[in-house]
């Protein structure tokens, strides 16, 4: 009896290191693919921020972006989020915004998906009468107005343009009043001053015609002789 005990025993503890082993193994291939997806993923979300990180933001505007403003959200929140997501710098331009008095807690709102990220941002600013710029050297995109987004060389060149055809338009209003008040010269309504050229004498230096011969004059002056005429000689008998 008391072998048939033992026998029971040991038959016991067997199963049990069986079903334990056999758990434990279980156990480690079950949480084998877990942590291989978890690596996975991680690996994937690390491989995903490198790609974004290392994008312009030229190539940033120019590829698809999920625009999740259903809510009105503040500028503020909408550059930092911006920021955040696409992996760049993103700031507002504060001057911009006191021309506009627009402040950075004024909200806009958005929700829109598969367009790109230039078609989504001038819809999203176009709302407080914002625009955006981007400065290529610093790989920065600024949220401003338009007088903010304009390149400073070509503002100066259109200003000079704009001065340039009012000093045409000024210059045509005095020809018009010169023309009334009967200042104008011979050659239109523009006065223009005369060329050392054109003060001089006409017929100063005339020159004769081409073809023509000038002539000496064969009337001689009462009481004169004759010039170019050989003296007379009496003449001799040989």
């Amino acid at each position: 009896m008391r072998r048939l005990i033992l026998l029971f025993v040991v038959a016991g503890v067997m199963v049990g290191l069986v079903a334990v082993s056999h758990l434990s193994l279980r156990a480690q291939s079950e949480s084998k693919p877990a942590a291989e997806r978890a690596k996975a993923v991680a690996r994937g979300v690390t491989e995903l921020a490198k790609l974004v990180q290392s994008d312009s933001v030229q190539d940033a505007l120019l590829k698809p972006y999920p625009f999740r403003f259903a809510r009105p959200t503040p500028l503020a929140d909408v550059a930092q989020q911006l920021s955040r997501e696409l992996g760049l710098p993103v700031v507002l331009d504060l001057a911009a915004l006191d021309r506009l008095a627009v402040k950075p807690e004024d909200a806009v709102k958005l929700e829109l998906q598969g367009v790109r990220l230039k078609t989504g941002l001038k819809l999203l600013l176009d709302q407080v009468g914002l625009t955006y710029k981007v400065v290529a050297e610093d790989n920065l995109l600024i949220l401003t107005d338009k007088q903010g987004s304009e390149d400073p060389i070509e503002r100066v060149m259109a200003e000079i343009h704009e001065l340039h055809r009012d000093i045409h338009d000024i210059q045509d209003a005095l020809d018009e009043v010169r023309e009334l008040t009967g200042l104008s010269g011979a050659e239109g309504a523009r006065v223009r001053k005369p060329t050392i050229i054109e003060e001089m004498p006409e017929n100063q230096d005339a020159k004769p015609q081409e073809g023509a011969t000038s002539k000496p004059s064969t009337r001689p002056e009462p009481g004169s002789k004759p010039q170019g005429l050989p003296s007379a000689r009496p003449r001799t008998s040989l």
